[in-house]
């Protein structure tokens, strides 16, 4: 029993549009974690900053601070290396990069 083009079409408009909402909802959820990664990497900049003046609860927020850091990287390298992100996305890390790289390598 063959199908018929109108059901064959209705079919293939619905894998469409559940590999479209997929695929939002991949993205949503990457985007999500970069919100996230600025997040954190503001808050670091602002300890940063902080301990350079010797703040010593600064200093104290350190070991959390790295073990988020690195969570959020391992999580964001993974991502990277499956090909899951988006090429905006991928800007979007460098940017947050280079604002943790800039505020530190200028307070110094």
């Amino acid at each position: 029993m063959e199908t018929s083009p109108k059901i064959n079409s209705l079919a293939h408009k619905t894998n469409a549009i559940n590999e479209s909402c997929s695929k939002k909802k991949l993205t949503t959820k990457w985007d999500k974690r970069l919100d996230d990664y600025e997040n954190y990497t503001l808050e670091y900049i602002k300890q940063y900053k902080k301990s350079l003046k010797g703040n010593a609860i600064s200093l104290s927020k350190y070991p959390y601070m790295k073990a988020k850091s690195e969570a959020l990287c391992e999580q964001l390298n993974t991502a990277q290396d499956k090909a899951l992100l988006s090429k905006k996305q991928l800007k979007r890390i460098s940017k947050i990069q280079m604002k943790m790289v800039n505020a530190c390598g200028t307070l110094k």
